[in-house]
């Protein structure tokens, strides 16, 4: 059976999505189908794809389990053990006792949507067309019914015991450990591809070195990116 895997991406991701990828195709010992997507509807906060984790339900119409993981991360392990966590008395698995930073921040003990592991036939109700009809911007005076985007997206509107809670090492924030399944370069304007001072950036680079040598990153759309100034010009070494 093949696990379908969605990735929440847009333009400027597209080399690290592309080396995220690699690393599931690595070590998945299973079929698996990766499925970036691109959000189209209006953004209302946080990244320009964040809203592409709730779509997860529709696009696997309303069947079996899928994988949603954002595209600024590497995976170290096989993602059908992380799909296979999800139990029968719940309905989302997640990391809600997060290890690692955000920018120079501890990373809150909240719901972590960026990796979820969801029973797509218990999340009918999720549908795109009014999913996100009361959803405002932080900033915003709430009005009767709407919720705030970081408080949508921690999933405080959701039966909180429909919620499974995971390792945190599925979902560890810009560090590396001996036990570490997956991290996550969740700070956008720090990511290894475009600061080349965050404490991972020489990692990163290995694996998108061993991406290219693999041919799941081609050296022209490397060079493109990189004029695009989407990944740093330091990155122009692997192309050598």
């Amino acid at each position: 059976m093949t696990l379908n895997i969605y990735i929440g991406t847009e333009d400027n991701q597209l080399i690290p999505q592309k080396v995220l990828m690699y690393s599931i195709r690595k070590f998945a010992k299973g079929k698996v189908n990766l499925i970036p997507c691109k959000q189209e509807v209006e953004r209302v906060g946080g990244t320009n794809f964040g809203f592409v984790r709730f779509f997860v339900p529709s696009y696997n119409k309303f069947k079996g389990i899928a994988v949603y993981i954002d595209a600024d991360q590497l995976v170290f392990d096989d993602i059908n053990k992380l799909a296979e966590t999800l139990d029968d008395k719940h309905t989302i698995a997640l990391v809600n006792n997060a290890e690692g930073n955000f920018g120079k921040k501890p990373v809150g003990k909240i719901n972590q949507t960026s990796v979820m592991v969801l029973n797509c036939e218990k999340l009918k109700d999720w549908m795109p067309d009014i999913l996100f009809n009361n959803v405002v911007s932080n900033k915003a005076e709430l009005l009767n019914g709407q919720i705030h985007y970081k408080n949508f997206m921690k999933l405080d509107w959701f039966d909180q015991s429909q919620i499974q809670s995971i390792d945190p090492a599925w979902n560890h924030f810009n560090i590396v450990k001996k036990d570490t399944k997956l991290t996550h370069f969740s700070h956008v304007r720090s990511q290894p591809w475009k600061n080349p001072s965050h404490p991972l950036c020489d990692f990163w680079r290995e694996w998108l070195t061993e991406a290219i040598r693999n041919r799941e990153v081609g050296r022209f759309e490397l060079l493109l990116e990189i004029l695009k100034g989407h990944v740093d010009k330091r990155f122009l070494r692997c192309l050598l």
